[in-house]
């Protein structure tokens, strides 16, 4: 299962395989738990947020579409489960260090695609403001959801070119987002731009 890209594996998980389940889950659940622990105090509560997403993914994988990013779905699940937290626990969940009150969606979930729109047309802002080959790197890795080596080989490019290209617009795009839209901008990052934390 290691050599199959993500495309393959969900159409083996939509089919009921659980080794295909796996591989998503160990491809993906390191970088979730580090997603989530970055708004949460306590680490089991991050453990259980991202177990609650794999829990989600397969009892929903009849609805999965293999021409979309798994890493997006994951996250957009990701990023919906802490925003309800941030609602409902926000004494467990919320980072001081990080986010104060004005900063705490006021709006109700059901705005939820009109914040979604805001926070894409920052996104773009942002990401047009990268340079070209970083914004090539940078949508090729979270938006297309390709490995560094295929990054490489489209761009015909050295892996460490692409591994310094994409560090570099991940850290401008989440300053980008945190300054110009704040705790929610960020969750946006978790769930739409895949920023990896490790």
């Amino acid at each position: 299962m290691h050599e199959l890209n993500d495309t393959i594996l969900v159409q083996k998980i939509r089919d009921g395989n659980q080794k295909a389940f796996r591989e998503i889950y160990d491809r993906y659940h390191v970088q979730m738990y580090y997603v989530a622990k970055r708004y949460v105090k306590r680490p089991c509560i991050a453990e259980d947020a991202v177990q609650d997403i794999f829990v989600k993914l397969w009892t929903k994988r009849d609805q999965l579409d293999e021409t979309k990013s798994i890493k997006g779905f994951l996250f957009t699940m990701l990023r919906n489960h802490v925003m309800n937290m941030l609602r409902d626990r926000k004494d467990e969940i919320v980072s001081v260090s990080e986010v104060n009150e004005k900063w705490l969606p006021r709006q109700n979930l059901t705005e939820d695609d009109v914040l979604y729109k805001e926070y894409h047309e920052i996104l773009k802002q942002g990401i047009n403001e990268l340079s070209d080959r970083k914004r090539q790197v940078f949508e090729l890795r979270t938006l297309s959801g390709h490995s560094n080596a295929e990054v490489a080989k489209i761009l015909k490019i050295n892996i460490r070119t692409v591994k310094t290209h994409y560090y570099n617009s991940s850290k401008f795009m989440r300053a980008y987002l945190k300054n110009r839209a704040g705790i929610m901008g960020v969750l946006f990052v978790m769930s739409s731009l895949i920023i990896s934390f490790l």
